[in-house]
């Protein structure tokens, strides 16, 4: 995962029904996740919650870095190729 990857917010990931993951802020005990269909968080004991889509965060999703789905191609950079002027 890079330093620079891109966030996404709540309504994004809903949209793209993938994998997803938000590591929260410094003030809270646990992460959460988004299987595709459903959120969930993960406390500091490894326990699983459900949780209601209101109760995330709004904010700081990540998808995977080999995500192919429309919001992570479309950030990627253009792949160029230089042409010969000869």
């Amino acid at each position: 995962m890079g330093a620079d990857r891109q966030t996404y917010s709540r309504y994004q990931i809903l949209c793209a029904e993938r994998e997803a993951w938000n590591a929260g802020d410094a003030s809270e005990a646990g992460s959460y996740f988004y299987d595709g269909i459903s959120f969930w968080r993960r406390n500091g004991d490894s326990t699983q919650r459900l949780l209601p889509s209101w109760r995330t965060p709004a904010h700081g999703w990540r998808h995977a870095d080999d995500c192919d789905c429309e919001l992570c191609t479309a950030r990627r950079p253009a792949e160029t190729r230089r042409l010969s002027v000869a």
